[in-house]
């Protein structure tokens, strides 16, 4: 009877340990592939307080349990709760790693070598802990009495019941939480960023009214523009009314850059994408569509001398798989990634190249 006990607790404490082990692996990577990636699924703060010290703390307290139960009784090895728990604790992450295994196999109708360390190691892993599940299914039907006597229960310290069910109901709050995210979808980080690049072609001071992007949600001029700051020459500007909209009133000698960017907080899908098109350019004057640039924005720009140059940029990215971006574009670039265009004296129109970029 004895040698039975040893080895059913050897079994269940093996299993304790390994899948607290392959618990946090799939935290871990679940995390790093949420950070890394574009998209992240909400409340992830929330989930990296609950889940990790949730599993750490229920494998420890397992088993403190596990070694007290198989030191004060001839015949109960542990409680079948806990017995649960550890059984669970082996089998779910067990699975998810042989799903990370089987649905490429069925997705290619292939199966890979297990040689090939992308799907053999998370099989392996994940074999490892589904033979532990049950076996520890195994040692906790061999338990001679299923219920704990009194006086054995009664003699556990109380830190460890309460530690045992504090643990318990972090992880359980944490795996809730984890579900509710997923099932709500992923969020993106926004972020919008808008430059000026002007040269005046001489040393005499030169007046420029730009087109800023308007926040069409409210009617305003997009936040981006409180960042803005002169990071290359000098200059002086600020946000003025004019005949033609809201512009940005430069004054400068020689060559500047204005650059501004923003985080605009995270949004999902569908509200990213409706932040992604609710920005466009003051001093608006209408579309046109051509073979080189597809739909290209004309707006008002004003020079107060002739021969100076102009570049706009601006980009909105919702965090999760778009980019849209408008560039001035004039009649030939000079090459590929330059898009100075050059400015006549007074009010004229500009035009700038709007571009959808998809990514993963």
């Amino acid at each position: 009877m004895m040698k039975t006990k040893k080895s059913l607790l050897r079994i269940l404490k093996v299993s304790n340990i390994y899948g607290g082990i392959l618990s946090l692996l799939i935290a871990g990577a679940y995390f790093f592939f949420t950070i890394g990636f574009p998209g992240t699924f909400r409340y992830l703060p929330i989930q990296a307080a609950l889940l990790p010290p949730g599993i750490i703390l229920v494998t420890v307290f397992s088993y403190l349990h596990l070694s007290y139960y198989g030191k004060a009784s001839d015949e109960v090895v542990c409680p079948i709760s806990i017995g649960v728990i550890i059984t669970l604790m082996c089998l779910s992450p067990g699975l998810i790693f042989i799903a990370l295994f089987v649905i490429p196999c069925l997705r290619y109708g292939q199966i890979p070598p297990l040689l090939n360390p992308f799907f053999g190691i998370p099989f392996i892993l994940g074999s490892i802990g589904l033979v532990l599940g049950v076996l520890s299914v195994f040692a906790i039907s061999r338990i001679n009495k299923r219920e704990v006597p009194g006086e054995l229960g009664l003699k556990l310290k109380r830190w460890k019941i309460k530690g045992l069910q504090l643990s318990a109901v972090i992880l359980i709050m944490g795996v809730i939480v984890t579900g509710v995210s997923i099932s709500l979808g992923t969020v993106g980080k926004t972020v919008i960023s808008y430059e000026i690049t002007l040269d005046t072609g001489t040393s005499e001071e030169t007046t420029f009214f730009l087109p800023v992007p308007i926040d069409e949600s409210i009617g305003e001029v997009a936040e981006v523009m409180n960042e803005l700051k002169v990071v290359d020459g000098t200059a002086d500007w600020k946000i003025v009314d004019t005949e033609h909209g809201k512009a940005l009133e430069v004054h400068t000698k020689g060559k500047c850059v204005l650059s501004a960017e923003k985080e605009c907080g995270y949004k999902g899908w569908e509200e990213g994408d409706e932040w992604l098109h609710s920005h466009n350019f003051s001093m608006f004057q209408g579309i046109n569509k051509t073979k080189r640039w597809g739909t290209v924005y004309e707006v008002w720009v004003f020079a107060s001398t002739a021969g100076a140059t102009l570049r706009i940029d601006l980009a909105m990215d919702d965090g999760t798989s778009n980019i849209l971006s408008y560039i001035s574009v004039g009649s030939t670039p000079t090459d590929p990634f330059t898009y100075e265009v050059p400015l006549n004296e007074g009010w004229q129109t500009v035009k700038l190249a709007r571009s959808l970029l998809c990514y993963d």
